[in-house]
């Protein structure tokens, strides 16, 4: 393969987004969707082709094997210049397989589910919005400097507003777009701020480009020293909890349902919140160099993890769990690459893609035989009803709790070990003698757990037991009394990403898997990439005999888990209603209540600014002190004006011929002067 034609990965799905654009309302659902299928498949056989050429080593380079375009110079001052230009190493290659072809199956999926009559006229814009949000998530992969990474990273963003809106007449759904694209924006003025701190900081050195980048800071580790790492990571690492949905800015991607299920399945899989833990992974050279950074990243992403998991166990609405779920999976993520596993970390970016996706477009398919139902409270019995749906779902689920043999188990079950045997040092938060691996391994496992009970909850209250439907208002779900199997346009994108839910550890396979040649295939792919940060890195905190034991303890309390909930769920409902009710109301309501962060924010940020505003900002200071200088400013010159009007232009010419005669005087007077030397 060429390395001039990466660029046409991001150039597929842009022209599908432009020519859906210009067929408007003339584009059908069927025609609108096949075009952009189309382009995604394109960009899927050249990304897989790149992944193929990568392997092969047919490519070398300084840092890592990889394929490089350059399209044109965008900025050019002096000696800098940024240029839009694509790098394809190891780890932007198996990204771009990932969103391609994870991204490839929703889209198709989409075809059948955007068949209601609603969505005649503007289905048309739904799949050019999903074009635009996969060329958006390749630039901001493929993109070779930061600058063209920032460009991909506000295009996600701007593409997530207009999905999750998309339902724009609905003002909560539109509301919900606008909560996305605000809490956004705060975690990206962070972004900016790191970006250009670390310009400032490297001086004569400055640069964009991330491999020149790597190498200065190689080479010359004093221009990120005294803090300066820490701080332009710690504001980075702010940028990434807006995109990948970390305390404190998690709060848009539960509303981030209110776009059609096709969007939530992209932006959780393959998209956009995947993008900051691919930040990280990226400049994995600069954080390894900023502990008190790492023990950040880490412990964020461990209380994340925990905190999303304590909603989602008490969520009904099938679509929220799944929501919280994935909020909490991203705190597995930055855990990973918090520790400095940057592997592992990535490793559950491509895994959970499989099974999330899969859950999502399960979860779509059940709410699109139902009508639009998504309470898991009125369904029920459905593995009986949609059978294939039931059984791709069951591998997605096995997928998420951590069952040996499935792909989520090696993924989560290698950053739960080396968090437990990473050195202290190595995230120093809290001092190089805290026990913080111990404590945030302690805090992901009861996570692993309650993961497999709220997951089980879900599993069994919407496959099992006897159908609960019709809904609360009395009404069919559309015009079947029964559930119904969704239609091979649909299912079909399912029974592959099932397949890769249960295949996809091999991947990455840990060192103790009996096959010789297959383990961490994923690792030695990646290790050119993360070379540089591995050479500050170590993970001999804890000997190897532990991490057997380890597992074997969380797998028996993931099952203890899977068991209460099939007492609570399944076999005997009334009694689990009853020990949900015994339990303290604070505790229930809080979770289902998401603990009140968002009437906290509420509360706080949007009334504080909104009270702010109307008291000073634009009372006082836009009004008197902004307009005050604006309007002050024009009476000072109309003031001048009719001073000056009423004393020079009275109308008068014999008044006008001695000024421009006095004028030429002065001019010719000034001239002799200037001739003498005077």
């Amino acid at each position: 393969m060429s390395p001039s034609s990466i660029a046409l990965v991001p150039a597929f799905p842009l022209l599908g987004a432009i020519l859906i654009a210009i067929l408007n309302r003339r584009a059908s659902r069927k025609v609108a969707g096949t075009i952009a299928s189309t382009m995604v498949g394109l960009s899927a056989i050249l990304s897989f082709s790149t992944l193929a050429s990568l392997l092969g080593g047919e490519h070398g380079g300084e840092h890592a094997p990889a394929l490089a375009t350059t399209v044109y110079q965008w900025i050019a001052a002096g000696p800098f210049h940024v240029d839009i230009g694509f790098r394809a190493d190891p780890l932007a290659a198996a990204m771009m397989g990932v969103v391609t072809g994870v991204g490839f199956l929703i889209h198709v999926y989409s075809i059948g589910y955007m068949d209601e009559p609603e969505d005649a006229q503007s289905t048309w814009r739904f799949f050019a919005y999903l074009n635009l949000f996969i060329f958006s998530m390749l630039l901001l992969v493929m993109g070779d400097n930061f600058l063209l990474m920032f460009v991909g990273w506000e295009g996600v963003g701007l593409c997530s507003y207009l999905l999750i809106g998309f339902w724009f007449q609905n003002y909560a759904f539109a509301s919900a777009g606008k909560k996305a694209f605000i809490v956004n924006r705060v975690g990206d003025f962070f972004f900016i701020l790191g970006m250009f701190t670390l310009f400032w900081a490297l001086g004569d050195h400055a640069t964009f480009n991330f491999v020149q980048l790597e190498h200065v800071v190689r080479e010359n580790p004093e221009l990120v020293g005294g803090g300066v790492a820490t701080a332009v990571t710690l504001l980075l690492f702010g940028g990434a909890t807006g995109k990948s949905a970390q305390i404190p800015l998690y709060v848009w991607l539960p509303d981030a349902m209110a776009g059609p299920t096709p969007v939530s399945a992209l932006i959780h899989a393959a998209t956009m919140v995947t993008a900051g833990v691919y930040m990280i992974a990226r400049l994995s050279f600069l954080f390894a160099l900023a502990p008190v950074t790492m023990g950040v990243v880490a412990t964020v992403g461990t209380l994340t993890a925990f905190f999303a998991a304590s909603i989602a166990m008490s969520q009904y609405d099938i679509k929220k769990v799944l929501a919280y779920s994935t909020v909490s999976q991203l705190g597995y993520m930055f855990m990973g690459v918090g520790i400095g596993a940057f592997t592992a970390g990535f490793f559950h970016v491509v895994t959970h893609a499989f099974f999330k996706a899969l859950l999502f477009l399960g979860s779509g398919a059940i709410i699109h035989a139902l009508h639009h139902e998504q309470d898991m409270r009125w369904m029920g019995g459905l593995r009986k009803k949609m059978p294939i749906t039931f059984w791709v779902f069951m591998a997605a689920y096995l997928a998420i709790i951590g069952v040996p043999g499935f792909a989520g188990f090696f993924s989560k079950d290698e950053i739960l070990w080396l968090t437990w045997a990473t050195p202290p040092e190595q995230i120093a938060l809290f001092g190089p003698d805290f026990p913080l691996p111990k404590i945030l391994w302690a805090i992901g496992a009861v996570t692993a757990v309650m993961t497999a009970f709220y997951m089980s909850r879900l599993m069994f209250m919407t496959f099992w037991g006897e159908y609960r439907g019709p809904n609360p208002k009395g009404h069919h779900h559309g015009g079947h009394h029964e559930p119904h199997e969704v239609s091979p346009v649909m299912w079909v994108p399912l029974v592959v990403l099932a397949i890769l839910s249960v295949f996809g550890g091999a991947l990455n396979l840990p060192h103790w898997f009996p096959a010789e040649g297959l383990q961490g295939g994923l690792h030695h792919f990646l290790h050119p990439v993360f070379a540089t940060a591995s050479a500050h890195l170590s993970f001999e905190g804890a000997p190897e005999s532990q991490e057997i034991p380890l597992m074997l303890v969380t797998l028996v309390f993931i099952a203890a888990a899977v068991a209460v909930a099939w007492w609570m769920y399944g076999a005997q409902p009334d009694k689990g209603r009853k020990v949900v009710a015994s339990l303290p109301r604070s505790v229930v309501e809080g979770s289902r209540n998401k603990w009140y962060v968002d009437e906290f924010y509420e509360a706080t940020f949007v009334r504080g600014i909104h009270y702010l505003s109307e008291s000073w900002l634009w009372k006082v200071f836009d009004v008197r002190i902004i307009d005050g200088l604006v309007n002050g400013v024009a009476r000072t010159a109309r003031w001048i004006g009719t001073v000056y009007g009423k004393v020079v232009q009275t109308g008068q010419v014999q008044g006008y011929a001695v000024a421009i005669m006095l004028g030429g005087a002065a001019l010719v007077l000034f001239f002799v002067l200037s001739a003498v030397g005077v």
